[in-house]
């Protein structure tokens, strides 16, 4: 009889350890998931005129990860006549490498961007030109369906007063289908 309680303690013994076990590693998978998760996340990459990135916006949870301390107060509301204000809005298209928004008319002061994707492209980016084809840098939205949208005034890529011209780009595989969108610029 005490051989059997014995028995019975040392296998309730091995299951509680194996048990333990069991719920650390899940634990382990599940932050192991979440990091690879996070470089899947949807998220908007600003780069400057040498391509280097200097912002990161998860759109997941709608954080900012930079360096520059002016920069971390992206998304701030301006106020500006509706008169001013013009709006030009783009159709569908369709392109594996690039396509000038407009066929590269340059925009006074631009401001709030937003287009509607079809598809899920790996990246895709719009490229910043300044007056005189000047490269100023791109923003990169990756994982990204549906809407997207951006303030351009929020950025360092254009400064105000300006004129800038945009490109997008297929800065992934495949193509990118582009239902349409808008630019708003004159503010």
């Amino acid at each position: 009889m005490r051989m059997m309680k014995k028995i019975h303690h040392i296998i309730i013994t091995l299951a509680t350890i194996l048990l333990f076990i069991f719920e650390s590693n899940t634990v382990n998978a599940q932050v192991n998931d979440q990091a690879i998760n996070r470089d899947k996340a949807p998220r908007v990459e600003i780069y400057d005129e040498n391509n280097n990135l200097i912002k990161t916006i998860n759109l997941e949870e709608k954080s900012i990860e930079t360096d520059d301390p002016k920069t971390k107060s992206i998304i701030a509301e301006q106020t500006v006549t509706a008169q001013s204000v013009k709006k030009y809005s783009f159709g569908n298209t369709t392109f594996s490498n690039y396509v000038w928004i407009n066929g590269g008319y340059y925009f006074y002061n631009p401001g709030i961007f937003e287009f509607e994707l079809i598809n899920r492209p790996e990246a895709v980016a719009v490229e910043v030109y300044k007056l005189g084809q000047v490269y100023t840098g791109k923003v990169v939205w990756r994982d990204v369906a549906g809407w997207a949208a951006l303030d351009w005034r929020d950025t360092t890529l254009v400064k105000h007063p300006g004129s800038y011209a945009f490109r997008f780009k297929n800065d992934g595989s495949g193509t990118v289908q582009i239902k349409h969108g808008n630019l708003k610029y004159n503010y």
